[in-house]
């Protein structure tokens, strides 16, 4: 029996076959040669001699249980003898660590061996942007046993070689209850992050988006705020305006305010309201955000609204002066996927000269704010997210 897990990516009980050292944690790993049966094979279907198998009995690593894992190598035939049950996940490796596979929920029972094709072992690095605000710990790409330590300084991530499939990536910080990042999808020829923290992917066809809202949510508050727990809740405010919905900030009026969509297969925001002077407004908002999007192309989202919306982003006070940036798009009754580009965005006149390119603007961004002037009675939003 062999105890701890090496978070390089291999289990320290193997650690002789492929040079892991350093970071463990508790855990327990055996090694059993009797049960059901699996197979390795490479992609041309060559049977792979002393496949190893790591097979998780349990895992839940977002409240910290790392559970049992057993520890097996195949044959000269790529056999493997696997004992019948269920397992949180299996990993396959080949000795010279280049072929893989993963999975999770597996069930191995009787009968016919279950062949398994490993392919190439691909690299997952990425930036995190916002990595300053966030001391000590670790990223884990989760039902694997993948991670990487957060640095004392640097916003880069090299997760190393890992077999294709669908991760969930997990932050451990200082203590604090884990919390999810985003999901993380390695395929054979292709990359791709989808979630609410500021995480981008190298070679992430799809630009790792970061979302911030899609109100799908049952909870009022914000999509972002599951990887951003300081994120405050969506809020309203408005000037001489009568709004009918929501009423306020609350959680029980924006419930009211967040739901179906008769011109939508999903949840959206939805206000109503009506001005009773010529220089009224309303204004819906996030704050509290503290996010490093300067490296986001475009700010995207789809509304409708019978007048202008504006999209205006603020940072935190200057010398008295609360620097803001900003674009106004056109009403439109039918719903529109709007993108703006970032560089395309406005600064407020009294946004000192430092702050006037998006580069250095989108260094720290505090508030997300839509603003509609008077003359509108709607506005509706769905699906925010930057690029």
């Amino acid at each position: 029996m062999i105890r701890g897990v090496c978070w390089t990516g291999l289990l320290a009980g193997v650690a002789s076959l492929w040079g892991c050292g350093g970071d463990s944690i508790a855990g327990k790993t055996t090694t059993t040669t009797n049960g059901g049966g699996v197979a390795a094979v490479a992609p041309d279907g060559r049977p792979i001699a002393g496949v190893v198998v790591f097979a998780a009995r349990s895992w839940d690593l977002a409240s910290g249980t790392w559970g049992e894992v057993d520890t097996l190598r195949g044959d000269s035939a790529g056999h493997v003898l696997l004992p019948t049950g269920r397992y949180a996940f299996l990993e396959f490796r080949d000795r010279a660590h280049v072929l893989g596979a993963w999975s999770k929920g597996v069930v191995v029972g009787e009968g016919p061996t279950r062949v398994w094709v490993l392919d190439t072992l691909r690299s997952v690095r990425g930036l995190w942007a916002d990595r300053a605000g966030v001391g000590s710990g670790r990223l884990y790409l989760d039902s694997s046993f993948h991670s990487v330590a957060l640095q004392d300084s640097g916003d880069r991530f090299d997760f190393g070689a890992i077999p294709v499939g669908a991760y969930d990536m997990l932050l451990a910080s200082e203590g604090r209850p884990r919390r999810f990042m985003g999901l993380v999808r390695l395929e054979a020829n292709a990359r791709q992050y989808l979630g609410s923290g500021n995480i981008i992917l190298e070679q992430d066809t799809s630009g790792s988006p970061l979302w911030i809202d899609d109100f799908e949510s049952e909870s009022p508050g914000p999509l972002l705020r599951r990887s951003l727990p300081q994120v405050a809740g969506w809020y309203v405010w408005s000037s001489l305006m009568n709004v009918s919905l929501p009423t306020s900030s609350s959680d029980s009026s924006m419930n009211l305010a967040i739901g179906p969509d008769s011109l939508r297969p999903s949840n959206a925001y939805h206000s109503r309201f009506e001005a009773t002077a010529p220089y009224a407004w309303i204004g819906l908002g996030l704050t509290r955000l503290h996010l490093n999007v300067s490296a986001r192309d475009h700010f995207c989202f789809r509304y409708r609204s019978d007048t202008a919306v504006t999209v205006q982003f603020q940072r935190d006070s200057v010398g008295g002066v609360r620097p803001s940036t900003s674009a106004t798009l056109p009403s439109s009754l039918p719903w529109r996927d709007a993108c703006v580009a970032t560089s395309s965005l406005v600064p407020a006149a009294d946004t000192p000269d430092s702050l006037k390119t998006w580069t250095a603007f989108g260094r720290s961004i505090l508030t997300l704010e839509f603003h509609v002037p008077a003359g509108g009675t709607f506005l509706d939003l769905d699906d925010i997210r930057m690029h």
